[in-house]
């Protein structure tokens, strides 16, 4: 109807990381004019915000995101493929697009978020429906979706998402993550070593190169630049093996937290393709979701 145009909305997107992030949107013709960010440390502070606002805002709309693992994507959208899968297709939401693949979510566990909020969320998106979304190079592309406490996964082969991987990072006081199978670095200390006879040594561009990448590990400002090489070595492990033939050509990195963009070149270093870095708004992005929806 021509008067939608005129008539205000307000959309609240949020989730829990670390902590409870919220952002409040005001739209008017699908644009914002308006937006406001916020942090809640307990579930109450979020739950009496979002009951007040609402109340004085019924043209309101909550959206958020699931981290849950029981959630995935499938190159088809047919029941047979989920069957085959293993997956129990009546027990899952499915979300089918444009007839070439899907993404799916446990019934239970998004009915496990609507009690647990105990306020109506209109919209709750998987993370990989999020990822999706943001995802503009989908050829042979993998996208790592960085939380506080999550890493998100998805793999494209020619524009089709086919693989999918969630992890929950755990909280670890004065310990440094070491990177799994880096070849070679166990070679760094004997070649140091060896320094006195260098004239033996025929590669000196090899050790150099080698002694780089202890350097940007050693430089690194968190263990989550760590976590984030060592999930997408495993990933990219299991896509090869049971997903897919094709190479991974580009690894693009989306991050929410302000991690070191230095993780770029140690992904291509240390695994030898090119990565790819970009700072993503995901509260923005899942009400751009909603608005869009509507």
């Amino acid at each position: 109807m021509f008067i939608e145009k005129f008539i205000k909305k307000y959309f609240i997107s949020f989730y829990k990381d670390k902590e409870y992030l919220l952002l409040t949107e005001t739209v008017k013709n699908k644009k914002v004019i308006s937006s406001e960010k916020k942090e809640f440390k307990e579930k109450k502070e979020l739950k009496e915000f979002i009951k007040k606002y609402t109340e004085q805002n019924p043209q309101t709309y909550v959206s958020t995101i699931i981290f849950t693992l029981n959630q995935g994507v499938i190159d088809s959208c047919n029941k047979k493929d989920y069957l085959l899968r293993n997956i129990d297709y009546d027990n899952v939401k499915i979300v089918c697009i444009d007839n070439k693949y899907s993404f799916y979510a446990s019934i239970y566990d998004l009915n496990k978020i609507q009690k647990e909020y105990r306020f109506e969320i209109d919209f709750i998106y998987s993370v990989f429906a999020v990822i999706d979304y943001l995802a503009k190079k989908r050829k042979n592309t993998m996208y790592v979706l960085v939380f506080e406490k999550y890493l998100a996964l998805l793999a494209y082969e020619n524009n089709i998402p086919k693989y999918s991987d969630i992890i929950e990072m755990e909280e670890k006081e004065d310990e440094t993550e070491e990177i799994e199978e880096i070849d070679d670095i166990d070679l760094i200390d004997d070649s140091i070593d060896d320094i006195d006879s260098i004239e033996n040594i025929e590669n000196i561009e090899e050790i150099e190169e080698i002694e780089n990448i202890e350097e940007k590990l050693n430089n690194l400002t968190t263990g989550i630049e760590v976590n984030i090489l060592n999930f997408i070595k495993e990933s990219l492990k299991e896509y090869y093996e049971n997903y897919s033939s094709d190479f991974i050509e580009k690894i693009i990195i989306l991050d929410t937290i302000g991690i070191d963009i230095e993780i770029t070149k140690l992904i291509e270093d240390e695994i030898l393709i090119k990565a790819e870095y970009q700072k993503k708004d995901i509260l923005k992005t899942i009400n751009r979701l909603s608005i869009e929806s509507l």
